[in-house]
């Protein structure tokens, strides 16, 4: 096998176990949620929900957002040991200096901000949340390291499979005694906040264990240097490391903002508790997650091949890559978001035992198609090399975001808040678009393929609504949520099933598109090794 072909097929290995890894985590985040909210009420929900943007900003920072940088460092260190020590000792100090900053905000300053959030019994959980920050600089140094040394990604895929698991465990566990002795809101908060706080040292541990010379890294690490401090290369790892971070999780700006802002405007409406309408508002996120994993993964599966291409200065090839991949990535989040809004009712009382906030939810579904444009166009941009433009994008629509939230809320409640996301999204999916398009990076795509879209995504909502009306009399005879139940499982394969026809029916992808896909390049690479044994 030639250098360039076990390079091209480390980075697909690579990709192939990261992005499983990142699916199967995606997937736990999502469903613990569940259970979790069925315990502890919309209150206890919305308490959690609180911090939660304070702990996934330590996750993006340790999990995705520092390790790429330092690996992509180490790599172009290549076999020179000592360029990657020193690389590691600058990453460890930039680490250090984010966390630290961060850690000292959120521990030191809980008292004010949970004033300016309109909760005044949050400090303890923000001052636990802020303890994950501890830990990050080891772990994503651990990561770094070992993604950028020969691509191993298998530590980082087991380590962050290991910590979701843990954490899982340990708020569901915690959940269901509080449950059985009737724990409070707050205590649910704490316990899920405190399972939060622990699982990134199941992290370190398992990272650790796979190092395999522990003094002698260590030793490296922590010895006097040869040189002074590159504090342009700390500069530059901060930068870029906080950068791709919020790329990897394109809502966390946005429930960031909800965090700080949608309480307090709550409290302007005639509202008998709006801890409990943030919290029925923060069902949305949930499956908004769930939604868009997907898309995550193409990304993560598209994004290695992309950067090849670059690399290559295969122009064309990466225009009709990139233009493949948005065309998959709409489909996927229209098909996302029109189904859920189409049965938004029957998954709400199936989920969540009631059908509160169905509106805000129905309307929150919109963003499965926003946020899938934006996290492929990200994926574009980053392997064109070009990370800072989506994230500038995503700036502005927060702008929209938190703007929408203030003329919204006091006049629509959650339902305003549901919007604003929308709003916002929408318009950095929009920009993401427009910049794709005008830079050649990406073809527009034929009003045919839009057109052909939009009639597979109406026969498909029809055909889910006339369903349910076919079925109703039947799940009559239940009570409210198994019928929902019946409702919304039934309505979601239905409409998978109708929407994958009508697309293969009416040529949505062309030949063109299906020799393109991973799928097929795989198949025919396996047919020609095959034949090349037969030889």
């Amino acid at each position: 096998m030639s250098d360039e072909k076990r390079a091209s097929h480390l980075v697909w290995r690579g990709a192939a176990i990261l992005t499983g890894a990142a699916l199967l985590v995606k997937i736990m985040s999502a469903l613990y949620r569940l259970p979790y909210q069925n315990f502890a009420g919309d209150v206890g929900f919305y308490v959690y929900q609180q911090v939660y943007p304070f702990y996934a900003l330590a996750v993006a920072l340790g999990g995705t957002g520092f390790p790429i940088v330092i690996s992509k460092y180490m790599a172009e260190a290549g076999e020179r040991h000592s360029v990657k020590v020193e690389v590691q000792r600058h990453a460890l100090i930039a680490l250090m200096l984010i966390c630290g900053l961060f850690f000292t905000v959120l521990f030191f300053f809980a008292q004010p901000l949970s004033a300016m959030i309109g909760d005044q019994h949050l400090p303890q959980l923000i001052r636990i949340a802020a303890s994950v920050y501890l830990f990050v600089p080891i772990v994503a140094l651990l990561r770094g390291t070992f993604q950028g040394d020969k691509e191993n990604m298998l530590p980082t895929a087991l380590s962050q499979i290991g910590e979701q698991v843990t954490r899982v465990c340990f708020i569901l566990g915690l959940s269901w005694y509080l449950f059985l002795n009737h724990g409070d809101a707050y205590t649910f908060g704490l316990a899920a906040t405190s399972g939060s706080a622990f699982a990134p040292l199941v992290t370190m541990i398992i990272l650790i264990l796979f190092l395999p010379r522990k003094k002698q890294f260590a030793r490296e690490l922590f010895s006097r240097p040869a040189a002074a401090i590159n504090w342009r290369l700390v500069k530059n790892l901060i930068i870029a490391g906080c950068l791709f971070s919020i790329l990897a999780v394109p809502l966390l700006l946005f429930q960031l903002i909800d965090s700080l802002t949608v309480l307090r405007l709550l409290g302007k409406v005639n509202l008998a508790d709006p801890r409990a309408e943030k919290g029925i508002y923060d069902r949305a996120y949930m499956l908004t997650q769930f939604g868009i994993i997907a898309s995550a993964s193409l990304t993560a599966a598209m994004v290695p091949r992309l950067a090849q291409l670059t690399a290559l200065r295969k122009t064309r090839d990466f225009q009709m890559e990139a233009t493949l991949s948005i065309k998959v990535s709409l489909a996927f989040g229209a098909a996302a978001a029109a189904g859920l809004m189409t049965i938004s009712r029957e998954v709400n009382i199936m989920l969540f035992r009631n059908a509160d906030g169905t509106a805000a939810f129905a309307i929150a579904s919109f963003t499965m198609l926003t946020l899938s444009i934006i996290l492929t166009a990200s994926g574009i941009l980053e392997a064109n090399e070009k990370p800072w433009v989506p994230f500038y994008f995503l700036a502005i629509g927060a702008c929209v975001k938190g703007a929408a939230n203030y003329f919204l809320v006091p006049h629509f409640a959650i339902v305003g808040a549901a919007l604003g996301t929308c709003m916002g999204t929408a318009v950095a999916a929009e920009l993401c678009l427009v910049y794709l398009h005008r830079h050649t990076l990406a073809m527009r795509l034929s009003w045919r393929a839009v057109a052909k879209l939009g009639i597979a995504v109406s026969v498909m909502a029809a055909s889910v609504f006339l369903w349910k009306k076919m079925i109703h009399r039947f799940t009559d005879m239940l009570s409210a949520r198994p019928s929902a139940t019946v409702l919304a499982l039934s309505g979601a394969v239905v409409g998978g099933w109708v929407f994958i026809m009508i697309l293969y029916m009416i040529r949505f992808l062309n030949k063109h598109d299906l020799k393109r896909l991973p799928i097929r390049r795989r198949k025919r690479q396996g047919e020609a090794a095959a034949r090349s044994r037969k030889l």
